[in-house]
């Protein structure tokens, strides 16, 4: 028996809240050893992201909701309806974007490495937004997507 090693229960209670453009991210918990993080995002109805890339891989998990899925798919722009159980697979490098286009909240599970992990936390409020995103969050963001090496492809 190892002694080194041991089961971490991370309860929803303990979980870190901040706000990225809009979407609530609680910090689940993070797998020791590993650069995988689990995140839940809270996406409300017309939140999202722009068409975007980067060198970190995503997967989410639709919990509740539904969230639309864009993606260069062997060239084209293409969009899908990922609905609760389904899982989105987001390679390292892939353009993709997504957007909660009902007017219910979303809710996803996602796992995103250290990297992305830090861009969520040197980007976040921790503070719920009292409304949309203001040209100097968004200027704010921008800077910070040069640093942590996401490429904006749309606006």
């Amino acid at each position: 028996m190892n002694d080194n090693f041991s089961a971490k229960v991370h309860p929803a209670a303990s979980a870190g809240k901040m706000w990225v453009m809009g979407d609530e991210v609680m910090k689940r918990g993070r797998l020791e050893g590993t650069g995988f993080n689990v995140i839940d995002v809270a996406v409300p109805p017309g939140s999202g992201t722009p068409p975007h890339s980067h060198a970190s891989p995503e997967i989410f998990r639709i919990l509740q909701g539904t969230v639309t899925i864009w993606a260069l798919i062997d060239g084209k722009p293409t969009e899908t309806e990922a609905v609760p159980g389904d899982v989105v697979t987001i390679p390292a490098h892939a353009p993709h974007a997504y957007r909660n286009a009902s007017q219910v909240p979303a809710l996803m599970m996602s796992v995103v490495d250290d990297r992305m992990m830090e861009f969520f936390e040197a980007a976040a409020s921790h503070e719920p937004p009292a409304g949309p995103p203001t040209p100097e969050a968004i200027g704010r963001i921008m800077a910070l997507t040069e640093t942590y090496g996401i490429h904006i492809l749309a606006a």
